[in-house]
């Protein structure tokens, strides 16, 4: 597929892959490379002006958007919680909450200290897009709304900011529970954070230049290695 925000300017040129289900697919390259459009075209908030995307061999322009997002659940760099409680930031609505189903999604990520510390266990008030959590806990929020929600296509933005390292193992743990049974894209930044993705797709202006497993393209000593040397170095 091709796309274009503007007419004349295409930003992604011949962009053709293939997930299995249950697969982890990860996106990696520098800013502006194209790896958000991507996912863009995947969630249909804009269609490719060539190439068709399909899911289960069936077009998605033949889903409404609505249908189609319905399968999805999106974790976001830095994600919102609304104004609410603890419970209905989780189900994303505030009646006909399942107090158990809730209890268990922030059980499964690892949020058990956080409820220890809530007075009001999942009925602790949000306030504030959240302010009272660290970046680390609202992730792990986040991560509970996509086990509540049960998508089977999971699409992670991952956090650009540097996070310390108990931080990082504690959103690991979370990801490989949320990750089991789903389909999983991954915007990367952090390459130590996928090196078990079964395809990992090296994105440069528009294009894919390079597409494979860690190991793989290490050893290739393209843009994958380089990327991966430099960040260890730092």
């Amino acid at each position: 597929m091709s796309f274009a925000y503007e007419k004349g300017k295409t930003i992604l040129h011949d962009i053709s892959f293939k997930a299995k289900q249950g697969e982890t697919i990860a996106l990696v390259g520098h800013t502006g490379s194209g790896k958000s459009s991507i996912m863009n075209l995947l969630c249909r908030f804009y269609d490719p002006q060539k190439g068709k995307i399909y899911i289960d061999q069936q077009d998605i322009q033949q889903y409404s958007r609505e249908s189609l997002r319905s399968h999805m659940g999106i974790v976001l760099q830095d994600p919102y919680l609304f104004t609410g409680t603890l419970a209905s930031n989780v189900a994303m609505t505030h009646s006909g909450i399942n107090r158990e189903k809730v209890l268990e999604a922030l059980e499964k990520v690892g949020a058990g200290d956080l409820l220890a510390r809530c007075k009001k266990g999942i009925d602790e008030p949000v306030r504030d897009k959240g302010a009272a959590f660290s970046s680390g806990e609202r992730q792990l929020i986040s991560f509970a709304r996509t086990l509540y929600a049960n998508p089977k296509i999971l699409i992670l933005d991952e956090a650009t900011s540097h996070i310390d390292t108990e931080t990082e193992e504690m959103i690991q743990k979370a990801m490989a529970v949320v990750k089991e049974g789903r389909t999983t894209f991954i915007i990367a930044h952090r390459l130590s954070t996928i090196q078990d993705a079964d395809q990992i797709l090296v994105i440069s202006e528009g294009k894919i230049v390079e597409r494979g497993q860690h190991d793989t393209l290490v050893k290739q000593n393209g843009i994958y290695a380089q990327m991966s040397r430099l960040q260890q170095q730092v």
